[in-house]
């Protein structure tokens, strides 16, 4: 072989033709067009921080109903949820210090399982909950949030109150 040429043939240097870079960089545009919306999606954290801040204020309700001796109860609505007595006087929220209901939006709560007659999860003082003023809950509850196509459950155990 001569000093210029190549294995591709006499004088030629090796690489990539144009139609193979427009072939690639069509692949890397399509591949662009559907992973770009998801990584900059935020939908996901924001689901994670309704479901976790949902989850702390169960527990404090039923912290709250242990402490005190008393049924407090935690209210649900379609974008929000607010902690009250029994009687359905608001209780100062832990998170906002104000007694107003606490959004969870751009999420919602999108179902319940056992279906909640009273819209409500009510603890006792033993921390017991219950789904209506008779009722304590049998099977492990499930509460759902949905955030676009992003769901998160949140899980109550019957008789401890337990929530995961």
């Amino acid at each position: 072989m001569r000093p210029h040429d190549t294995p591709y043939g006499p004088g030629r240097i090796g690489g990539f033709s144009l139609l193979e870079l427009i072939m690639v960089l069509m692949i890397v545009g399509v591949l662009a067009v559907f992973a770009v919306p998801r990584i900059t999606s935020t939908q996901g954290i924001t689901l994670s921080a309704a479901a976790a801040q949902l989850s702390a204020n169960i527990r404090y309700t039923q912290s709250l109903s242990m402490s005190r001796g008393q049924r407090y109860r935690i209210n649900f609505a379609a974008n929000s949820y607010q902690i009250t007595d029994v009687g359905g006087a608001p209780i100062v929220q832990p998170l906002t210090a104000g007694t107003a209901p606490i959004a969870i939006a751009p999420a919602t709560l999108s179902g319940y399982n056992p279906p909640l007659t009273g819209g409500y999860v009510a603890f006792d003082g033993k921390g017991t909950p219950y789904i209506d003023p008779a009722t304590p809950l049998a099977g492990t509850a499930s509460i759902t949030i949905t955030s676009g196509a992003d769901v998160a459950s949140i899980l109550i155990a019957p008789e401890t109150g337990h929530v995961r």
